[in-house]
């Protein structure tokens, strides 16, 4: 069983490397697999971290995209900008 350094090894790694497109693709390839029922118990469950990982990456981009957006709209609202 993967301990909690492990798991967090295998975000840093999923962190560095994939872009959202491609860890989105890759978990949407595991749902399918899973959902087939063709796998065994122990293929199932590391999939099934493998994707919890992936999710968790997905949902940290779109945290720090939906960030930057709400940056970038409160630098439209600058009072300095309308006072031009």
């Amino acid at each position: 069983m993967a301990t909690k350094k492990t798991t967090k090894k295998k975000r840093a790694d999923v962190e560095a490397s994939m872009t959202f497109e491609s860890a989105s693709a890759e978990l949407e390839v595991i749902l399918q697999q899973i959902d087939s029922g063709e796998l065994g118990l122990e293929e199932a469950m590391t999939l099934h971290r493998r994707g919890q990982v992936l999710l968790a990456h997905c949902r940290s981009l779109l945290d720090r995209a939906d960030q930057e957006l709400k940056e970038v709209a409160l630098d439209d609202l600058d009072p300095a900008d309308e006072a031009g």
